[in-house]
């Protein structure tokens, strides 16, 4: 992006009033996302959870974003990015703070679906932004940027939080996460400018709207495979690749933040490179759709690889991993110029939904997979992590078969 490339007013104050504080929030969200991964053990270990009731509570986040997608799209288009961020930062700190007091397994359910909630639109209302105040040529890199905060947010989640648990213990982390919602609550209320459509559309059209893209055809040839790829992704990346290095990959519990540290830092690299790709390729004139297949493809083939269970050379397998799975978010791109821009919120919050609805039964089914496998067929639990790969890699091959064979119908 240059100075010229924003609608209102010099780079220096669209980046910071605009960009910055939807990117905090992203990061926070990412946070939010990925603590479990750290504090998982110490909660489960304090409440007596098994993996499987680990990995059911880790996905009612996932059920929380499902829950508010759709009115989520509605809304930014209807409010704009900044009145919807805001006010759902609240809820999320409000999670929060009932996660850090919950006692029993239902009551920590509720909560981090709370949390769900309250992050729901963060990386859609900077999306939303982002189309607001940049130029539609800018959006893979100024989207790539945005997601590259996840990296920030993910490293963060892992050894600081690890420290800060270590000082104040788990519950006290839920207590400065609270805090920073808050906080980053009242910045985008005060600081992002309030733009929004100069006519509001009735509920009854913009339900219209919301029927008109899960009616599109194109949409049906895109999804499936980013909403597979990007489940498997997410449910790994913030949760069981921790797992798998103690179980697989033969780690100490005290070597996992470090490793995972170094993981989750190669989002940035991958979202950067995923978003500048997209745009310097789209001006070459090679087809999104080609790349959105060859980044995908790469990213089930390095899975199949990691279902053989290789021990040596973990960590850059799974920073490779986290890489290649930025690559999935290339739908959004692919999709946004076949609608019209005032459908931008409920297009992006529409992809959302079936992502993280299948995010949620994937990180739900994962605990409960290893379970069944290891006692019901008699193998290690490393093995158990192989076939629970093997069967999430013939998913993903399906859909993107689906996604080859709707390109050559097209």
């Amino acid at each position: 992006m240059s100075p010229g490339d924003s609608r209102d007013g010099g780079f220096a104050r669209v980046v910071l009033t605009c960009f910055l504080p939807f990117a905090a929030g992203y990061l926070l969200s990412y946070i939010f996302r990925t603590v479990n991964a750290v504090v998982g053990p110490r909660l489960a270990a304090e409440l007596q959870i098994d993996i499987a009731a680990l990995g059911v509570l880790t996905s009612a986040y996932f059920a929380g974003f499902v829950l508010l997608q759709i009115p989520a799209g509605v809304l930014l288009d209807r409010y704009g990015p900044r009145r919807v961020q805001a006010v759902l930062l609240v809820f999320a700190a409000i999670g929060a703070l009932l996660f850090s007091q919950a006692t029993t397994l239902a009551g920590l359910a509720l909560a981090r679906g709370l949390i769900g909630v309250g992050v729901a639109t963060c990386l859609m209302a900077g999306f939303k932004a982002n189309t607001l105040f940049w130029p539609p040529e800018r959006l893979g890199t100024a989207n790539g940027v945005l997601m590259a905060f996840a990296g920030v947010g993910g490293a963060v989640g892992t050894l600081p939080v690890t420290w800060l648990a270590d000082a104040v213990g788990w519950r006290g982390v839920f207590h400065v996460l609270t805090a920073c919602a808050l906080v980053l609550a009242a910045i985008v209320w005060r600081i992002v400018p309030d733009r929004r459509p100069a006519t509001v559309s009735g509920l009854g059209e913009a339900l219209d709207g919301v029927r008109r893209i899960f009616t599109a055809r194109a949409f049906w040839a895109v999804v499936p495979l980013s909403a597979f790829t990007q489940s498997v992704f997410q449910a790994y990346h913030t949760l069981w690749t921790a797992p798998w290095l103690v179980d697989v990959a033969g780690f100490a519990p005290a070597e996992v933040p470090v490793a995972m540290l170094l993981v989750l830092l190669g989002i940035i690299p991958g979202y950067l490179l995923s978003g500048a790709v997209t745009d310097a390729l789209g001006r070459r004139g090679v087809d999104k759709g080609t790349l959105f297949a060859v980044y995908t493809g790469a990213f089930i083939l390095l899975q199949a690889g990691l279902a053989l269970g290789p021990s040596r050379g973990a960590v850059a397998l799974w920073v490779l991993y986290v890489v290649l799975g930025t690559g999935s978010v290339i739908a959004y791109v692919i999709l946004t110029p076949l609608f019209p821009r005032d459908l931008a919120g409920r297009l992006n919050t529409a992809i959302n939904l079936v992502v993280f609805l299948v995010a949620f039964l994937i990180q739900a089914s994962i605990g409960h997979a290893l379970v069944w496998v290891e006692h019901g067929f008699a193998v290690t639990r490393a093995g158990a992590h192989g076939v629970v790969l093997a069967a999430l890699v013939a998913l993903q091959g399906a859909m993107w078969l689906w996604f080859v064979a709707g390109r050559r119908r097209a």
